[in-house]
């Protein structure tokens, strides 16, 4: 019969404790064999028993409060009579391993005690307490039938992981106990001489549910995290964060009774507060209400009454339309940030949750975007929600891969998010602010489809906020929506915003309370609503009386404002500047430099830890700038000729930070980054921070970035600024590498090789003419590069040649061959050569011209020399090595398969037309060159594959899926290695590239000659993984014991959809109706194979020379934190924390 939950818990605190203390007698008896045991792993499972002892004395304490058990009740204190036992033992090992010789004074203590049988005695009571709990648990505590009803019971998800997976055991009528935990890293336990069956089947079988929880639990918080982190995008909260603090514009008469309004009426007419008193309008001061006033009030009161009413109804959607620059986002800010908010929609439903997403049309793709949307709102569903991200994978296998947020496709969104709705009983209450802000490529059309998507459960209900655009109108008409127009209700909020900001300059003796009166009244009403006029007009005001302006000088300011924000903007920028042509040339390359700006750069921070920290830098920031415009200090450092210290780097952000504010009229601020990893001390009073140097420089609002790129006005303050934007976007990026050079030399950091790529980027915007500024770049970076203050991957690891990045860009040919023939140096010309193809390359995206190949020969390049690549490396200790001839045929054939997209989509291969084209035919010029000289044409590769959801089996480079760590934890689906020879290699190149342009190569006596060499293409499965039975979300990895035979030719042909050119033809074969894997596993049945776990997997196709290699074969020792990510290296880890503790 049911006895409820907190038996249950108190049944599976009694197995973790039987399981650790039957590991920790297995650990004192290899002690008393004479195994040398560490003491740390006797203290270890010591610990970990005394732990599982406290939950068990903590849970029967809840369990007698509720209900009494007695037999359970027994057990649990005959289970603490044993660990007092174990705890003495292992106190007596402890104290002659103490002693000196461990392994003789253990077997002398082991002949001369009675300690073995106490250990035997505990271990068979541990047994039979094992037992009598698989009988209490099934006839007394809970039936299946119990547990099918207690995993519906609203409760369950708040239980210990152990606790909710004993009962989904015991729902699926698994009463074994041995069943009740699937133990992920069997260990090998001896086993009691004379008891060795007994003992074996005790420890093999011992069901403790925390030793799934400890065991799993790290694994699958691991996992949960890696899907979220998938899901969040590196500024997916900048645009929340970036809008004005509601703080600064309160909105009170949201949530404000009728009476309550009334007050901050009164408040507002008689200005009682203008002098910074805080006390409440009185009624009685004399101020009176008109008419027309209480309509207006009772107005704005019914408005924000609508919304409050909606937050508690099962209306399904509101919209707040306004203005540009009237607050939108702002009130979204102060409505999210709100208690009253969530009780409302709490009485709504009691397990309601709020989401929400900010658009911003300039910001980035995760940032306006219907993807970002999409990724935004399932992180904030799923965070915290373990076992509904685990229910997510399950469904759905191929997610597990993905670890950022360019892996994923809409398409994976919107069926993820359809599931989790499905699967999700909570209540949804989602804010998306600024509807009108989607991106051009997105448009609103397909943005309201995926609304439909958002609100189609019946437990969702979502608040918009937009312009009042026409498109987005005609659609909220046909919603029937309720809904408010933001400008004619913020009227207090208006006064309240100028007040608070009057509270700074007063009191002052030039000005009576009256004028301060009257220029709060009147910028309100001048405002009409648009917050963003209001802020910049109050600014403006206040600036005149800090200048000391007199009362009618201030007055005459204020009148002479435009009401209109465009020309507000005009007028500002037009005052500040007056008819200074070298003002107006400096406003108007500020703006151009932060139009041209908006991307991120990613800087690494170093410790002395190995720990690193990546944080994303905006870009403008305040120092990029600075150096932007001192062009002399520019031109001096790029040359090499010194550095910067930290005083003069704090003067010339200081001045380049007062001339934006001055220059710029309030359209363009400096905001403080993201994070602030390191503090400069410097001398005297001064300090300064990445959050000072590193701030972005950004617009205030879209509106000042739409006045000036939209309106006739704007872009004429953006010509006073006469160059061009090539010139501009040269300048900005020497300012960039210039603070990439001085935050090195300073404070250690390191930064992104995208650097590089934005530098050889110019080539492509601007053609030739940007080549002499390029290559003056490139130079300047090498250096930096070369020491590693711009990386490609991670600092710590090897980095490819620097020429290697500037390969695929024909028009720098003429300075890598000079370069490189400068450095005469064979092993550069070799390794460059090599990375070339490296094991993410695509072919798609261009190839070495051959003149630069020609180049690379005749400097001694060595084609056939062997050596790890390390572009493309991933973040764990295994790489891929080979040759540049290797490295060619296979990133050729991965090129030209049907392939993997970042996020486990179909992709097709390159079009017939390419493999036809001048350049495939050079690339064929180039292979065959090559292999004229190759000694080993049956070396053979490994080449990873995976199933589509078509059946189609799609090759993926090898560390991007061979060396995945998603793999590693065993989560993908399945999955076949091949291993293939350079014959079949070199034969698919052959016949893949065709057309009349190859035919002068192949003509050639030598290509003849060689192509009569290859003549026994090879394609062998080395490994494969299947789905466990048990549990289909994981893989086992099967290895072929014996060498198998190559698959026929006809299952080569189809696999990899090529005809095999020039050679004899078997029988046709059909295939129709069979998927790849069905072909595969046909092939594979038969073959004699054996379980690896994937390590395993790894280490032999290292030792077999398949196309990769080890760390320690490479020559490089990660960091401590990288090794521990597999066992094999645990050991290697910890002497390396040993050396760094010491040194």
């Amino acid at each position: 019969m049911l006895t409820g939950f907190e038996a249950l818990g108190a049944a599976s605190a009694v197995l973790q404790v039987i399981s650790f203390a039957s590991d920790l007698a297995v650990a004192c008896k290899n002690a008393y064999d004479g195994a040398t045991t560490p003491q740390d792993d006797l203290q270890r499972h010591a610990k970990q028993m005394c732990d599982a002892v406290g939950r068990l004395q903590a849970r029967c304490k809840l369990m007698n409060s509720q209900f009494s058990n007695p037999e359970l009740q027994k057990i649990a204190q005959d289970c603490k009579n044993a660990t007092a036992k174990l705890e003495a033992e292992v106190q007596y090992v402890t104290n002659i391993q103490a002693k000196g010789d461990i392994v003789k004074s253990i077997r002398r203590a082991f002949r001369a005690s009675s300690h073995q049988k106490k250990l035997q005695e505990l271990q068979e009571s541990l047994h039979k307490y094992q037992q009598v709990m698989k009988t209490e648990l099934v006839n007394h505590l809970c039936s299946q039938n119990d547990a099918i009803y207690l995993q519906q019971d609203i409760s369950f998800h708040k239980l210990d992981t152990d606790v909710q997976f004993l009962i989904r055991q015991l729902a699926q009528g698994v009463t074994d106990v041995q069943h009740l935990v699937k133990q992920e890293h069997a260990t090998t336990r001896n086993t009691i001489t004379q008891e060795a069956a007994r003992t074996e089947s005790a420890i093999n079988t011992h069901t403790d549910m925390q030793v799934l929880q400890l065991r799993t639990t790290v694994e699958t918080k691991k996992q949960c995290e890696t899907f979220l982190r998938s899901l969040k995008a590196p500024r997916m909260n900048q645009r929340y964060n970036d809008v004005m603090d509601s703080r600064d514009a309160t909105f009170n008469q949201v949530f404000a009774s009728y009476e309550d309004m009334i007050d901050m009426y009164y408040e507002d007419s008689d200005g009682s507060n203008s002098d910074g008193d805080d006390s409440k309008g009185d009624r009685s001061s004399g101020a009176t209400l008109d008419q027309d006033d209480l309509a207006l009030v009772e107005s704005i009161h019914d408005s924000w009454a609508s919304f409050n009413s909606w937050l508690q109804s099962d209306d399904v959607l509101f919209y707040i339309q306004g203005k540009p620059g009237s607050g939108k986002s702002t009130l979204m800010k102060f409505i999210l940030g709100q208690g009253r908010t969530h009780n409302l929609v709490q009485k709504w439903k009691h397990d309601a949750i709020v989401i929400s997403y900010f658009f911003w049309k300039i910001g980035s793709h995760e940032q306006n975007s219907i993807k970002g949307l999409w990724c935004c709102l399932l992180y904030q569903r799923l965070k915290d929600q373990q076992q509904l991200i685990l229910s997510t994978l399950q469904q759905f296998n191929h997610l597990s891969q993905h670890t950022e947020y360019h892996d994923w496709s809409i398409k994976d969104l919107e069926a993820v998010w359809r599931f989790v709705a499905d699967s999700d009983d909570r209540h949804m209450c989602i804010f998306i602010d600024g509807l009108d802000e989607i991106r051009n490529e997105d448009g609103f059309s397909k943005l309201s489809q995926s609304i439909q998507l958002l609100l189609k459960p019946p437990h969702t209900k979502l608040c918009v906020s937009t312009r009042p655009e026409a498109q987005i109108m005609r659609w909220l008409n046909t919603t029937n929506a309720g809904g408010i127009r933001l400008e004619d209700l913020t009227k207090f909020e208006m006064h309240e915003f100028v007040r608070k900001k009057f509270r700074f300059v007063l009191p002052n003796d030039n000005i009576s309370s009256e004028t301060f009166n009257k220029l709060r009244q009147d910028l309100v009403n001048k405002a009409q609503g648009v917050f963003l006029w209001l802020h910049l007009a109050t600014r403006s005001i206040i600036e005149g009386i800090e200048n000391d302006d007199a009362e009618d000088i201030l007055l005459q300011r204020l009148e002479g404002l435009p009401g209109d924000l465009e020309r507000l903007y005009v007028e500002m920028w037009q005052r500040l500047n007056a008819n200074n042509p070298v003002y107006r040339e400096t406003a108007a390359r500020y703006f151009r430099y932060v139009v041209q700006g908006s991307n991120v750069k990613y800087l690494c921070i170093t410790h002395e830890t190995l720990n690193y920290l990546f944080v994303g830098v905006c870009c403008p920031n305040i120092l990029q700038i600075a150096f932007s415009e001192d062009l002399s200090l520019q031109q001096t450092l790029l040359a090499g000729g010194g550095t910067v210290q930290d005083p003069d780097i704090i003067r010339m952000c200081d001045d380049a930070r007062a001339s934006i504010c001055t220059r710029c009229a309030g359209l363009i601020e400096t905001q403080p980054a993201e994070f602030c990893p390191f503090t400069p001390e410097v001398s005297g009073d001064q300090t300064t921070s990445s959050s000072d140097v590193l701030g972005g420089v950004t617009f205030i609002h879209r509106t000042a970035h739409d006045f000036l790129t939209d309106t006739e006005a704007g872009r004429s303050i953006l010509e006073h600024e006469t160059a061009p934007d090539s010139s501009l976007e040269t300048r900005l990026l020497k300012g960039l590498i210039c603070a990439v050079f001085v935050s090195q030399c300073n404070w250690g950091t390191s930064w992104h090789t995208d650097i590089i790529f934005r530098v050889v980027d110019l080539l492509s915007s601007w053609g030739r003419d940007a080549l002499p500024s390029v290559t003056e770049m490139l130079d300047a970076i090498r250096p930096l590069y070369d020491k590693n203050a711009i990386f490609s991957f991670l600092p710590w690891a090897p980095q490819a040649p620097f020429f290697s990045h500037l390969v695929y860009e024909s028009q720098l040919d003429d300075f890598v061959i000079a370069r490189l023939t400068a450095q005469t140096s064979t092993l550069l010309a070799t390794s460059v050569l090599r990375e070339i193809w490296h094991s993410d390359a695509n072919m798609e995206l261009g190839i070495p011209s051959k003149r630069l190949f020609d180049a690379l020969i005749a400097l001694d390049a060595n084609p056939h020399e062997y050596g790890e690549i390390w572009r493309g490396f991933t973040d764990i200790p295994f790489f891929k090595r080979g040759s540049a001839f290797t490295n060619l045929l296979m990133s050729f054939l991965t090129s030209t398969q049907v392939h993997y997209g970042r996020g486990g989509e179909e992709l097709p291969r390159i079009g017939n037309d390419a493999l036809r084209s001048e350049a495939a035919c050079e690339l064929l010029d180039m292979a065959l060159y090559m292999a004229k000289d190759c000694q080993d044409l049956s070396a053979t590769f490994a080449l990873p594959a995976f199933p589509f959801e078509s059946g189609r089996m799609g090759i993926r480079p090898l560390t991007r899926s061979l060396l995945a760590p998603e793999l590693l934890e065993g989560r993908l689906t399945e999955f076949v290695i091949y291993e293939v020879n350079v014959h079949f290699l070199l034969l698919y190149l052959l016949s893949k590239v065709s057309g009349e342009v190859s035919g002068g190569v192949l003509a050639d006596p030598q290509s003849q000659a060689l192509l009569a060499k290859v003549n026994s293409p090879s394609v062998k499965i080395g490994y494969f993984g299947v789905k466990e039975e048990r549990n289909p979300s994981a893989v086992m990895c099967k290895r072929v014991i014996l060498h198998s035979p190559s698959l026929p030719r006809s299952v080569m042909e189809h696999l990899f959809d090529v005809d095999l050119k020039d050679h004899l033809k078997e029988r046709d074969v059909s295939y129709n109706g069979q998927t790849d894997l069905d072909i595969i596993s046909q092939h594979t049945k038969n073959l004699e194979t054996e379980d690896v776990d994937y390590e395993t997997m790894l280490v032999s196709l290292a030792n077999e020379n398949l196309g990769i290699s080890t760390c320690e074969e490479a020559g490089m020792i990660p960091p401590a934190h990288y090794l521990r990510t597999f066992e094999r290296l645990e050991a290697a880890a910890a002497s390396r924390e040993e050396r760094e503790e010491l040194s």
